[in-house]
């Protein structure tokens, strides 16, 4: 299934009525944390990623067993920064969680101020979802791989443009950790929005972008896009001819976005663990692994420990990243 036809169907469910929460079972973990909604907070607009991989996520907890709700509530603005200062100020009771991005690790080095400390109000609960992206130009590249584009752009320092969904953004930080490994340097051009920009791409207006598999990829397969690499470790299945960067000829580079559940901090450890093991419990369900498959994604399924040192490795990656090529907020 594609992210489209995922994001169509989360919503459709999401409009019939409040999404139940359940455990597993009637007597679960969450289950027994009372009768009070969960809410997961979506710091973006309905219809992105991260709204379809939480509206998943929410079904997925109602089918294991119904009993409590759950209510995906988007709060977008600022680039995430409204709806995380809106969990940072929670109450720390397990009952308000964020479903954060790649941006949430980047925000604090790219904004002079920000309305909570991005590593002392927060603590993580898990990954919901890794996804990676794709390397696209147009039709009209007259290259024929990823080494080709960057040998243009050594030899037109800052001249080849590349488009993003905003400053901080998965597919502007992407290609910006391209620039740092490729020793290139490339134009900057934010949009509000990935789709917008890869019209451009499409029309030749644009030389490339990097953009996540979920929404680049029924674009390559229409033939709109051309897929130079693929920013994994490893090939998609859903994409097999398409190399990783690495294999392309930029060893080292590796890249995905992810969408992470936040608690505010001083959640106590064991409604954390709770929180934890019931998203593990999900994303061990054949079905639920399945769509993300079919959509490109992949869970990963971290224990607490796990995903505390898996975001304290995205804050190091993006600090340096950033660093390196002095991006700064619009």
């Amino acid at each position: 299934m594609s992210l489209s036809r995922l994001r169509r169907a989360m919503l459709v469910r999401a409009a019939s009525a409040a999404v139940a929460l359940g455990a597993g079972l009637a007597a679960g973990p969450l289950a027994a944390q009372g009768s009070a909604p969960l809410r997961l907070v979506v710091p973006f607009s309905a219809g992105g990623a991260a709204d379809a991989y939480a509206r998943l996520l929410a079904q997925k907890l109602q089918e294991a067993a119904p009993g409590r709700q759950v209510l995906v509530d988007n709060k977008p603005g600022a680039g995430g920064v409204i709806g995380s200062d809106a969990v940072a100020k929670a109450a720390p009771d397990g009952q308000t969680l964020l479903v954060a991005t790649v941006g949430h690790a980047v925000n604090p080095f790219i904004l002079a101020r920000l309305p909570y400390d991005t590593r002392r109000d927060f603590v993580p609960v898990g990954v919901i979802a890794n996804v990676p992206s794709l390397v696209v130009t147009g039709p009209g590249f007259t290259g024929a791989s990823l080494k080709d584009l960057l040998a243009q752009a050594k030899a037109q320092p800052g001249k080849l443009e590349y488009g993003s969904s905003g400053t901080g953004s998965t597919s502007h930080v992407a290609a910006a950790l391209l620039e740092s490994l490729a020793g290139v340097d490339l134009l900057h051009v934010p949009y509000k929005g990935a789709a917008p920009a890869l019209q451009d791409v499409m029309a030749g207006r644009l030389a490339l972008s990097i953009d996540i598999l979920t929404s680049s990829l029924p674009l390559v397969k229409g033939g709109k896009l051309r897929a130079l690499a693929i920013t994994s470790a490893r090939r998609s299945p859903l994409l097999p001819e398409v190399p990783t960067v690495a294999e392309a000829g930029l060893p080292g580079y590796e890249f995905t976005a992810w969408y992470l559940l936040l608690a505010p901090a001083r959640t106590p450890a064991a409604t954390l663990e709770r929180l934890n093991a019931e998203l593990r419990r999900v994303e061990a369900l054949p079905e639920f692994r399945a769509r993300l498959q079919d959509s490109g994604a992949e869970g990963l399924s971290l224990d607490l420990p796990q995903s505390a040192a898996f975001l304290d490795a995205e804050f190091a990656k993006w600090a340096a990243v950033v660093k390196a090529r002095n991006i700064k907020a619009d």
